[in-house]
């Protein structure tokens, strides 16, 4: 299983980055935060599962707070960004928003402060609700530790299903303006990067990543608060206790959990890169990036066997040999 977990999760992480070059230009912040937290979650997820396969012992503790933090954030980040995005789908179809420079850095700034700003936030806002340092669990890594109390519910769980909520309302407000007016915005944007078919898909990807979010919030939720909420004047703080938990002391549930949260992860990864390429552009870039690997394929290819035919050569024979192997993998 942690074969699996590893290789899938590199997997995701190098192809969430193949559409963060396109959303760099088009200017979307919100888009390529998606793609940013879905690379930072699946490396750890990968790393975790190969350096926890068959342990349980702590190798290091700064990289436990530091995964740990990143990973509580991740349960924010992508609602937030989903919500960014629809919020600027629908003033776009409303035709609502004026296209001037200090709205698209007023626009910039405050995606930067949802996308960004607001998981890190959330990270230490958990500080709260956390009784000791993180837990270990073998094959898994490290994760924060919530007290299931009422303040955990409202600091933990309920921000990402309200982010959450929140978005899928603008997701049915941005496509009731898609349909009141989709002939004026096609002909508005058809010379804009922001197509029609774009449109849909960042409106699909938002809807995907955050039912993707609400399944693991639920499923968290569910499985941490299963023995009920426990009275918030017990709880006690120890940031220096950490509890690690062998595959046999792990509960079923625990593990359970622990294995809807990285397939929902991979799930969202697959979401992004899929309705990318779905897309004409998506498919274009794909066609570039795959020339440009057959090219320099050949053109090392074509390098080595030169080289091999240059021993014994002079130094100006050399320089031709390499002048028309580089003109003939130009024409390949």
């Amino acid at each position: 299983m942690q074969t699996e977990v590893s290789v899938l999760s590199f997997i995701s992480a190098a192809l969430v980055l193949f559409p963060l070059p396109w959303y760099v230009r088009a200017g979307n912040i919100a888009a390529m935060s998606i793609g940013i937290w879905l690379f930072i979650v699946n490396v750890v997820n990968a790393i975790d599962a190969l350096q926890w396969a068959g342990a349980y012992q702590i190798p290091s503790l700064l990289w436990c707070d530091i995964t740990s933090a990143l990973v509580t954030a991740f349960n924010v980040a992508i609602p937030s960004a989903c919500l960014c995005i629809c919020i600027h789908l629908e003033r776009m179809a409303s035709f609502c928003q004026t296209s001037t420079f200090v709205t698209k850095r007023c626009r910039i700034l405050l995606e930067c402060l949802m996308c960004f700003g607001v998981p890190l936030m959330y990270a230490a806002l958990h500080l709260i609700v956390q009784p000791r340092r993180f837990d270990v669990y073998e094959n898994f890594g490290c994760r924060s530790a919530i007290y299931p109390s009422v303040v955990a519910l409202f600091i933990v769980w309920i921000p990402p299903l309200v982010l959450s909520l929140l978005t899928l309302i603008f997701c049915g407000i941005t496509w009731r303006h898609f349909l009141l007016h989709g002939v004026q915005f096609s002909r508005t944007r058809a010379s804009s990067s922001l197509t029609c078919g774009a449109y849909i898909r960042l409106v699909s990807m938002a809807v995907s990543e955050v039912i993707c979010t609400i399944a693991a919030t639920v499923v968290a939720m569910s499985f941490n608060l299963s023995s009920g909420l426990a009275p918030w004047a017990d709880f006690t703080r120890d940031l220096t206790e950490i509890l690690s938990f062998s595959s046999a002391a792990t509960p079923s549930s625990i593990t359970a959990m622990l294995i809807i949260e990285w397939a929902l992860v991979v799930a969202q990864s697959f979401f992004f890169i899929g309705l990318f390429v779905f897309g004409e552009e998506g498919r274009s870039r794909l066609h570039e990036a795959l020339q440009v690997m057959r090219r320099a394929v050949s053109f090392c290819g074509g390098r080595s066997t030169c080289i091999a035919e240059l021993k014994g050569t002079s130094m100006i024979q050399r320089y031709v040999l390499l002048y028309h192997q580089q003109i003939s993998s130009e024409y390949i």
